[in-house]
């Protein structure tokens, strides 16, 4: 029995609370033997500490662990204390240059390894559409070539530093209208569709040996036929078309199931269940010691009594065994974290300063006047998905003071409705028969109305304004007002730096194509 239940807590990769695991926590790691842990930012006050964290529940399971993360870049980052703050997917695609991505990737992965982290869940595959609320700026962009290109070169970096990768969301969730976190989407697309767009990245990873694939959260009823039944739960999607047809070979790891789009209609450990004998290896259960318990009972009771559970641990055994020898065989040099980052602060000012591009801009409106007072308004930066877990405010007007330490800077929650956002500005903002440099850091704009109609009004009234899109770049056509706009893909400290630097006149943007179709997918 004992021997039986290690097999099962082989296929477990669970997450813990607060920065030390409880000792509840780690007495189930022990008894069985669990074979990795997914960190997030609520693990890692200090990234130092990790190793220790490491050692810690490696001793507790009794061998190796694959010790995960989300470190996509960008939006989501879990090293956000002493680390690198990594540009994110669309913004290295921004940049026009795929050996970037594969710097920055291979990047991110020394910076893992030097802290004893093995597997960054990354990178997102999935083609983007504007209307997709969870995805944005952490997709490559809209076009299959494009997201493969950057995705294969964000693989092999990974490869490089002897960090596994995992493609994802399989088959692509790009076109998902809701957050899965939240409930389920549903993708009613046809097979050609799937196998001419989203399949490609996906077809293209495997061809270049990723080492593993998660599965959406998604329903696609070209390739299921029982009604809203996820692809994390499907045997279509995960034996029939990704083993048989495509020939993956890796590990299958699934989303968390604590999210939304399982819950609401599955429990947690009935959807392992599922997962696991449609062909998923690898069980992620993110935040619930309980439900991570009776996850593991439950598979066991499935080995014990059917012989699809018995053959489907036997596949995944193999499976595990293969790729934890791969990983855990690799001997990184010793490295500090702290040279790391120091030997990455030219890579991270150019990647994000090369993604720095204009959409529109009058001839001499760049760099701001000297003379004229300026007036910034900023959004209150939040985590508008649950994937980003908390995000703060890195200080923006402390950075526009840097650069114009006059300035005046008002701040807007960015859900807040038109009515708000527009007495913000009206009740800051000189009337335009006074010379000013007014300057709008949009946040989502695209998908939330107050900031469009309140932005679209300010350009009305201010044909000067110019709009900086920190988040989706497809603000720039929602506030189709304004005359003079530019995006960053993406808001963490280098990339708003990067922005004012172009403001002031200290660097040129970027002169690339843009990553994705502008001026696509607007009401206006």
């Amino acid at each position: 029995m004992n021997v039986l239940k290690k097999q099962i807590g082989q296929l477990m990769v669970i997450g813990f609370q607060g920065t030390k695991p409880s000792d509840d926590f780690l007495e189930f790691v022990s008894e069985w033997g669990i074979g990795g842990i997914i960190f997030f930012a609520r693990n890692i006050a200090d990234p130092k500490e990790l190793p220790k964290t490491i050692s810690l529940l490696e001793n507790a399971s009794g061998g190796h662990i694959f010790s995960a993360i989300d470190q996509e870049g960008g939006a989501v980052l879990r090293i956000l204390q002493n680390g690198s703050l990594f540009p994110g997917a669309m913004a290295l695609s921004a940049t026009g240059d795929p050996s970037i991505s594969g710097k920055v990737y291979r990047a991110i992965g020394m910076e893992m390894r030097s802290l004893g982290l093995n597997w960054n869940l990354a990178p997102v595959l999935d083609i983007n559409d504007p209307s997709n609320p969870g995805i944005g700026i952490r997709s490559f962009g809209d076009s299959p070539r494009v997201v493969a290109e950057f995705g294969l070169e964000a693989i092999k970096g990974l490869k490089e530093s002897g960090v596994f990768a995992c493609a994802k969301h399989f088959p692509g969730k790009g076109s998902a209208k809701v957050d899965s976190h939240l409930t389920l989407p549903i993708i009613p697309y046809d097979k050609d569709r799937l196998f001419s767009v989203e399949l490609v990245p996906f077809i293209e990873a495997i061809h270049a040996g990723v080492e593993a694939i998660m599965p959406a959260h998604v329903f696609f009823p070209a390739f299921e036929t029982k009604p809203n039944l996820p692809a994390t739960l499907s045997s279509s999607v995960l034996t029939d078309l990704l083993r048989k047809t495509l020939g993956f070979k890796g590990m299958l790891i699934t989303d968390d199931l604590e999210m939304g789009a399982i819950t609401e209609t599955f429990g947690v450990a009935d959807a392992a269940r599922s997962a696991f004998l449609a062909g998923a290896d690898l069980l992620l259960i993110c935040h619930d010691l309980e439900k991570q318990r009776l996850a593991a009972k439950t598979i066991l009771e499935e080995v014990k009594s059917s012989s699809l559970g018995a053959f489907r641990l036997e596949e995944s055994k193999h499976r595990i065994f293969e790729a934890r020898e791969k990983n855990f065989s690799f001997k990184p040099p010793p490295v500090d974290l702290d040279s790391l980052v120091e030997s990455n602060k030219e890579l991270i000012e150019v990647s994000h300063s090369k993604a720095i591009l204009i959409r529109r801009m009058s001839i001499g409106r760049l760099p701001l006047s000297t003379r004229n007072p300026k007036v910034f308004i900023l959004p209150e930066i939040e985590a508008l998905v649950q994937v980003e877990e908390e995000q703060k405010g890195e200080g923006l007007s402390s950075f526009v003071n840097q650069y114009w330490p006059e300035a005046q800077c008002v701040f807007f929650p960015p859900k807040c409705t038109t009515e708000e956002i527009w007495g913000l500005i009206a009740g800051n903002v000189p009337r335009p028969n006074a010379p000013i440099d007014l300057v709008i850091l949009s946040y989502n704009a695209h998908l939330f109305t107050g900031q469009k109609d309140a932005f679209n009004k300010a350009a009305k009234e201010f044909p000067t304004l110019i709009l900086a899109a920190i988040r989706n770049p497809y603000d720039v056509d929602a506030v189709f007002e304004a005359k003079n706009s530019l995006a960053t893909f993406g808001f963490r400290s280098p990339s708003i730096h990067a922005l004012f630097r172009v403001l002031s006149g200290v660097s040129l943007p970027g002169e690339t194509k843009w990553p994705i179709e502008v001026g696509k997918g607007f009401n206006i």
